[in-house]
């Protein structure tokens, strides 16, 4: 068969056409797998795109949430004495001598221990339930055990919990005064901090001189309800009133305040 010179010219076009198709999907086809790698990187940067703009919209609310926890908590922790406040012996001291003062009480000291933390206990029930055989023999149906573990529900939850701990600081506070000047010195602490508790009340005579002027062969005024300082001379130029030392232990209560936290 003889190929004339225009099939020559026409078998070059083709082959080179080839060739050029050959060396373009060469170069195209990397491309069209990065084009698809591409694709299902935009469709995961989309989704998380989506997660993201979810989550800023939802920081509003979380902030508005971490502000009333903030504020609730701050509220809540009133109750208790600031920290730096019953560390400072000046603060506890001008407010010992006002009840000191108004109650007609000598203040002799006040002594400041260390604060520590401590666990606070919870007041509850100690259950001792004696009857749980014979109940256990008659309860048929489980309703008798169902009535009692219902009727002490919160002593159990309660002696179950566990205890949280607080700051305590103990101050030992020693006046002198007549029955009815202690005992007002007494009341006049409830108005101290709402986070106290009277731990002790070491009085050192009760009778507050009865005694030593019986045994002076002295006289001196039993009025339980006086506020004056009565005082009688005894053999030896030694004095008797009617007053007596009063130890008395209280414990405050103190938590950190919290810091506003940062939302901005």
């Amino acid at each position: 068969m003889k190929i004339t010179y225009r099939d020559k010219i026409v078998a070059a076009v083709l082959i080179a056409l080839a060739i050029l198709l050959i060396g373009l999907f060469a170069l195209v086809r990397p491309k069209i797998k990065d084009i698809k790698a591409d694709r299902e990187t935009l469709k995961n940067l989309k989704v998380q795109e989506k997660d993201i703009k979810e989550q800023i919209a939802e920081i509003p609310g979380i902030k508005t949430d971490i502000e009333e926890t903030y504020n609730n908590t701050n509220s809540d922790s009133k109750v208790f004495i600031p920290l730096d406040r019953v560390l400072d012996t000046t603060y506890v001291d001008q407010y010992m001598q006002s009840f000191a003062d108004d109650t007609k009480v000598k203040l002799k000291s006040v002594e400041l221990e260390s604060s520590k933390l401590a666990p606070i206990d919870y007041y509850y029930d100690t259950l001792d339930d004696a009857l749980a055989d014979m109940r256990k023999a008659a309860d048929v149906n489980g309703d008798l055990q169902q009535s009692y573990d219902n009727e002490h529900a919160e002593s159990n939850s309660l002696s179950q919990r566990a205890k949280e701990s607080i700051v305590q600081t103990n101050y030992g506070v020693t006046v002198n005064g007549t029955r009815k000047n202690i005992f007002n010195y007494l009341q006049k602490l409830k108005e101290f901090e709402n986070a106290e508790n009277v731990v002790s009340v070491q009085i050192t005579d009760y009778t507050f001189g009865q005694d030593a002027a019986k045994t002076a062969g002295a006289s001196l005024p039993d009025d339980k309800e006086t506020e004056d300082v009565v005082k009688v001379t005894v053999e030896g130029n030694n004095e008797i009133s009617n007053t007596s030392d009063a130890t008395i232990v209280i414990t405050l209560y103190s938590v950190y305040n919290m810091e506003k936290p940062n939302t901005d």
